[in-house]
C-alpha cells in the first residue's frame, strides 16, 4: 500500500513539472507615451524582472510619436541585450525614436492601420542626423532587416528608388513595412500576436505602472521640472526676505528633494550630480556666512548649481532652455518679493545694502582716511572694521588680520578702503 502511495505522489509530481514547463509565460509591456528616463526605467525594471523569472518572452507594444534620443538608444541597447526574447509589436505609431526601439525586437508585429519611421533629430544637424542613421542601420542590420531603409527613416538624403525620394523622410505604411520585410508578422491585437506565438492570450501578462512611476515620470519631464525648480528657488528667496525659517525654506527644500527625487527614480541621474549640486550650495552659504565680500566660492557655488542641472536634462537645447525659463521666472517673482514684503536681516546681510543702521560699505569714504579703526571681523583680507562708531568694509594691505586688532587706513580709493595693521606703540 505504501509502496502504491508512493509511486502515485511521484507521478503527480511528475505531471506537475511537465504541466509547468509546457506553460508559456509571456510579459506585455505598453510603451506609449513620451520616450524618456521614466519609461527606460520602467522597461529595464521589467525586463530584469522578466529575466529572473525565466519568461519565454516578452511583447514590447508601441504606440508612441518619439521622444528623446537617450533614453531610446538606452531602451535599444537594453532589448537587444537581454537574456529573454524581445519582440515588439506596432500597434499604431511608431515614429522617431520609437522606430528605433520597434526595429530591435527579435520579431516586429505591425497593425494594419500602423506605421514606423518618421525619425528627424533635434535639432536637424549633420552630426546628429550621422549618428542617429547609423544606429538605425545598425539595428536594421543585427535583427536581418535592410539597414539602407532603416537610414532613410533619419536621413533625408537617402534615396531609395521606387520607395523614397531624396529630401523627403521615409515613413513605411504597414503594407510597406511587411513588404519591404522591415516588418516581419501583420496582427491587428495582442490576440493575433498570441495566435501567430501559438500561445494562449490568458498567459500573457500585462504589466502596469505603479501610480509612483507615473508620477515620477510627469515631475522628471521638463516642464514640470522648470515648474518645481521655479517653486523651489523662489520659495527660498522668500525665505532670506522674512525673518527665521519658516513656510518659504520648508516649501524650497520639499521641492528640491521632490526634484531630484524624480531624476534619480527615472535613473536620468546618479547620485554624483547631486553631491555637486549640494557642495554648490554649501560654496553659496559660506560665501554668504562665513567668507566676507562675494568672490571665488560664491561663483564656483553658482557655477557647480547651474552645471549639476545642466546635466539632468536629456539635451544640450532642453537643458539650456530650463535653465533660462528657471533664472527669467525665479528673478521676475524675486523683484515682486522684494518689493511686497521688503528685506529682512538675512537680505541685508547677502545684499551689503548700504543704508543699514551703522553700517556703510558704498558711500563716501575719503574722510577715513589716516584715520584709526578697530577689526570688527577677521580681514582675509577682506572683513569688516569700524570707525567712530561705523561698520566700513575694508581690505587689509596685504596679510590676514585677526580680529579685535588696531588699524590704520592708508588708502580709499571709491568704496574700497584698505588697511593696515598698527601697534601698540603707534
Amino acid at each position: 500500500m505504501k509502496r502504491k502511495i508512493l509511486i502515485f505522489l511521484i507521478l503527480m509530481l511528475t505531471f506537475t513539472f511537465y504541466s509547468s514547463a509546457a506553460e508559456a509565460e509571456v510579459i506585455h509591456i505598453r510603451l506609449d507615451g513620451e520616450i524618456n528616463s521614466a519609461e527606460y526605467a520602467f522597461i529595464d525594471k521589467n525586463l530584469s524582472q522578466a529575466e529572473a523569472a525565466g519568461v519565454d518572452f516578452v511583447i514590447i507594444e508601441i504606440s508612441s510619436l518619439g521622444g528623446y534620443v537617450d533614453p531610446a538608444l538606452k531602451i535599444r541597447d537594453r532589448i537587444l541585450e537581454s537574456e529573454v526574447e524581445v519582440i515588439t509589436f506596432v500597434s499604431g505609431r511608431a515614429w522617431s525614436a520609437a522606430a528605433l526601439i520597434a526595429l530591435a525586437g527579435e520579431e516586429l508585429y505591425i497593425s494594419p492601420s500602423a506605421s514606423i519611421g518618421a525619425a528627424e533629430t533635434r535639432p536637424n544637424e549633420e552630426k546628429y542626423i550621422s549618428a542617429l542613421r547609423k544606429e538605425f542601420a545598425a539595428t536594421a542590420e543585427r535583427r536581418n532587416k535592410n539597414p539602407q531603409i532603416a537610414e532613410a527613416m533619419v536621413d533625408a538624403a537617402v534615396e531609395i528608388e521606387g520607395l523614397i525620394a531624396k529630401d523627403k523622410l521615409l515613413t513605411l505604411t504597414a503594407a510597406e513595412a511587411l513588404e519591404y520585410q522591415m516588418a516581419d508578422f501583420n496582427a491587428s491585437s495582442l490576440a493575433d500576436v498570441a495566435a501567430i506565438r501559438e500561445v494562449d492570450l490568458n498567459e500573457i501578462r500585462t504589466v502596469e505602472k505603479t501610480n509612483l512611476e507615473k508620477i515620477m515620470g510627469i515631475i522628471s519631464s521638463p516642464y514640470i521640472s522648470s515648474l518645481v525648480l521655479i517653486i523651489a528657488f523662489s520659495a527660498l528667496i522668500f525665505e532670506a526676505l522674512t525673518p527665521g525659517f519658516a513656510l518659504g525654506g520648508t516649501v524650497g527644500i520639499i521641492a528640491l528633494l521632490i526634484f531630484f527625487a524624480s531624476h534619480i527614480f527615472t535613473g536620468a541621474i546618479g547620485t554624483g550630480i547631486v553631491v555637486l549640486f549640494i557642495i554648490g550650495v554649501i560654496l553659496i552659504l559660506a560665501e554668504v556666512f562665513i567668507i566676507p565680500g562675494f568672490g571665488i566660492a560664491g561663483i564656483s557655488g553658482i557655477a557647480a548649481v547651474l552645471v549639476s542641472l545642466f546635466f539632468i536634462f536629456p539635451n544640450t537645447t532642453i537643458a539650456i532652455n530650463v535653465l533660462l525659463a528657471v533664472v527669467l521666472f525665479t528673478m521676475v517673482i524675486a523683484v515682486f518679493m522684494f518689493k511686497k514684503f521688503g528685506s529682512s536681516r538675512f537680505w541685508k546681510r547677502i545684499s551689503l545694502e548700504s543704508s543699514s543702521k551703522n553700517y556703510y560699505s558704498s558711500s563716501s569714504k575719503k574722510d577715513y582716511l589716516d584715520q584709526e579703526a578697530k577689526t570688527l571681523s577677521k580681514l582675509r583680507p577682506a572683513g569688516t572694521i569700524e570707525i567712530n562708531g561705523k561698520r566700513i568694509d575694508a581690505v587689509s594691505e596685504g596679510a590676514f588680520i585677526e580680529k579685535d586688532k588696531k588699524v590704520k587706513v592708508i588708502s580709499v580709493s571709491g568704496s574700497r578702503v584698505v588697511v593696515r595693521e598698527t601697534s601698540e606703540e603707534e
